[in-house]
């Protein structure tokens, strides 16, 4: 459940995040949860459909920028969540939840907002100085475009950043600023 009135739209796109309960890692190996949630994607998608444009695992959050063509946001991130969620419990047996109660969204409006979240959203990685390019983190969506790995939904991008140009695009550092400018829009919920 998003934790500010959300705005359903079946045109535009969102940006969503949601982080573990503690803020810690996830209390298995990454690459099983990566497995974990292409299965909870595919499962979610099917009973809520969507488009995803992106989508990047990190160490204790996610981000996804997808479309509801069906205005089904919270529906959908609240069914992917508790799957995600349930297998790992399953997993691990633990007996207490994964995620934030609340998931984090932003309406993206505008070109150029899209330009900077899908920037934002795959350069997750190298900011933390996981990798060098965005393509080579195993845990993206953009990886799988680039190199035909499967993943198991299908990725919507018809925004070309795949090519060597777009990739050089997507490579270009984004400044201190321009860091700190995405992550205070994202308390906002619309652009």
């Amino acid at each position: 459940m998003p934790n500010k009135p959300l705005i359903n739209s079946n045109h535009l796109p969102y940006h969503v995040t949601n982080r573990t309960i503690d803020q810690g890692p996830f209390p298995i190996e990454l690459s099983d949860v990566w497995n974990l949630i292409q299965e909870s994607l595919r499962e979610s998608s099917c009973k809520h459909p969507i488009e995803i444009i992106s989508f990047v695992l990190m160490s204790n959050h996610y981000h996804m920028i997808l479309i509801t063509p069906e205005r089904n946001l919270e529906e959908f991130i609240s069914d992917f969540n508790m799957r995600v969620e349930s297998k790992i419990v399953d997993k691990v047996g633990l007996s207490t939840r994964v995620f934030e109660n609340h998931f984090r969204w932003q309406l993206i409006q505008t070109q150029q907002y899209f330009m900077n979240c899908y920037k934002y959203v795959y350069q997750n990685p190298v900011r933390a100085g996981l990798v060098k390019y965005c393509e080579d983190y195993p845990f993206s969506t953009i990886r799988s475009l680039v190199r035909n790995t499967k993943f198991s939904v299908q990725v919507h991008d018809r925004y070309g950043f795949k090519d060597e140009f777009g990739l050089r695009w997507v490579n270009r550092k984004v400044s201190e600023e321009e860091v700190g400018w995405e992550e205070r829009r994202f308390r906002k919920e619309e652009f």
